[in-house]
């Protein structure tokens, strides 16, 4: 019934342990100025990316997107049209900096980012197209209301960062054990919604939010369970909480960024 993993449990999946570094702008990427930044532009059209099908090894289908825009590609939306009954449409998100649907570092110009889409085995593979996309200069591509959902996601994560840098930064000054900062990454996960959602984009919007919320206080747990169990000294609680300090504000302070744009 399956082909590669869904795009939002690939978003939690893995995503919460520090070994693997957060993902930061790639160093063959160019950090846009002020004043190019002033000039980013919307592209109504023929925006700059090349997207196509392929296959991987075992012949499961692949997109493809090449990014020919100057500055990076940091977020990009795809739409598929079912082929069958037992097929569904969606509205997958690929966004760097909220690491949503697998896209772990902007896509710098002339690289490419594969991934899979979900199908069921035996069924036509849906048809699928690019409908939004956003760069690192603020240029974007696609209908508001798709670009404003990459806003809206980008800023919960990043008030989510708040948060969660402040959790830490007491736990410093305070000298928290591991089971503090267990404590406090508890308290920092929002209650489970209630209300029901109406249409799929709703409930995948939701989804998005909520992954948002979660991941920093999922990120401190993970770590301090991980990292500390055969080290629970002071001195090594506070190195933890300190890297993962460093790296909440590199991640919040690149969301700000982001936002400051046209986005």
């Amino acid at each position: 019934m399956r082909t590669l993993r869904s795009p939002v449990l690939s978003a939690l999946a893995g995503a919460f342990l520090l070994y693997s570094p957060i993902p930061l702008p790639a160093q063959t990427s160019r950090e846009p100025t002020d004043m190019e930044r002033r000039f980013a532009r919307h592209f109504p059209e023929r925006p700059p990316v090349l997207f196509e099908f392929a296959e991987d090894a075992d012949h499961r289908p692949l997109i493809v997107i090449t990014n020919f825009h100057q500055f990076a590609l940091t977020a990009y939306v795809v739409q598929t049209q079912p082929k069958s009954a037992d097929d569904t449409a969606q509205t997958l998100i690929y966004d760097a900096l909220t690491r949503m649907g697998g896209l772990v570092a902007p896509i710098p110009r002339g690289l490419s980012h594969k991934i899979g889409t979900s199908h069921n085995v035996g069924a036509p593979v849906p048809d699928a197209k690019l409908v939004a996309a956003v760069w690192e200069d603020g240029s974007t591509f696609g209908p508001d209301e798709l670009l404003a959902r990459i806003s809206d996601t980008r800023k919960v994560m990043a008030d989510s960062y708040d948060r969660a840098i402040a959790a830490l930064q007491t736990g410093l000054d305070k000298n928290w054990t591991t089971e503090e900062y267990l404590t406090a990454a508890q308290q920092l996960q929002p209650p489970m919604p209630t209300r029901m959602m109406a249409t799929i984009d709703e409930a995948g919007a939701a989804s998005e939010k909520r992954i948002a919320q979660v991941m920093p206080g999922r990120t401190i747990a993970d770590n301090m369970q991980h990292a500390v169990q055969h080290d629970r000294s002071p001195a090594r609680v506070a190195h933890l909480a300190q890297i993962l300090l460093k790296n909440f504000e590199q991640s919040r302070d690149a969301l700000r960024k982001a936002l400051g744009g046209r986005t």
